[in-house]
């Protein structure tokens, strides 16, 4: 379970400058034998998809991951079902809904066993989790992916010697990069020391940008938290235009309520 994560079905309301930020942990479900009731929710293309997983682990992340995300979406939809659904995905590989007239943004992570979903409002939204396990390449990957400020803040814990703080100032930086690229939907075409977040050690860091993106920093909004001592989760939501404060409701999805019908 996810402290501070509202256990809940789909929810059928999401209010101005509101964020739904979704968790769902697959051992739950296979716990519960829900797996083989959400398969019928794909789509033939996402069922051919998962049977091309060699791993079964992966094969059943991503049944979790599809089926809640059209479980979710679908709530939110007036007249539509899960299995009606249909995405399209833009020429960097960024998923979204075919006919968006409900102006659903959305974004989902994967790692481990947990999924992570986020869904707002006519807002470009992006999301990561990260299983913080150890990397022998972590001051590697730092080094030449982060910029030299955020690759400060992890060589100094790794000096440190408290091997917990450096894990976490690493997947803390590596999320909040993650969701941004997600966000802004240009991929690896950002470079990772083009932009970098201040100060680090927030919830809510800003992001200052050191090349060329055409983005105003200003505009963004981040949020980051570690759940269950496990996972490093971030998000990142383009602002524009929001007057108000930003809302984030955390919620958890519980199998077995009626696999999850709102």
């Amino acid at each position: 379970m996810f402290p501070g994560f509202v256990c809940s079905a789909p929810v059928q309301t999401l209010g101005t400058n509101e964020v739904h930020l979704w968790l769902i942990r697959v051992d739950e479900i296979l716990r519960r034998k829900c797996l083989n009731s959400l398969l019928p929710l794909l789509c033939t293309e996402e069922q051919q998809r998962m049977e091309s997983y060699r791993s079964e682990a992966r094969q059943q992340l991503f049944v979790v991951g599809r089926s809640a995300l059209r479980l979710i979406l679908s709530a939110l939809i007036t007249g539509t079902t899960p299995e009606s659904l249909r995405f399209t995905t833009s020429s960097h590989g960024k998923p979204a809904l075919q006919n968006n007239t409900s102006q659903l943004q959305f974004n989902l992570s994967h790692s481990h066993d947990a999924v992570v979903i986020a869904v707002t409002r006519g807002a470009a939204i992006g999301v990561d989790v990260e299983f913080m396990k150890a990397r022998p390449t972590m001051a590697d990957i730092a080094q030449h992916y982060f910029h030299r400020q955020e690759w400060h803040s992890v060589k100094q814990a790794i000096e440190s010697g408290d091997k917990r703080h450096a894990l976490q100032q690493f997947y803390k930086v590596w999320a909040l990069k993650e969701a941004f690229i997600k966000a802004e939907g240009r991929g690896m075409a950002i470079p990772g020391d083009s932009f970098y977040f201040h100060p680090i050690d927030t919830p809510s860091p800003a992001m200052a940008l050191t090349d060329d993106i055409t983005t105003d920093a200003t505009h963004w909004h981040f949020h980051h938290q570690f759940v269950d001592s496990q996972y490093s989760v971030a998000l990142a939501l383009n602002a524009t235009g929001c007057e108000d404060k930003l809302i984030i409701k955390q919620r958890q999805l519980s199998p077995g309520l009626s696999v999850w019908a709102s």
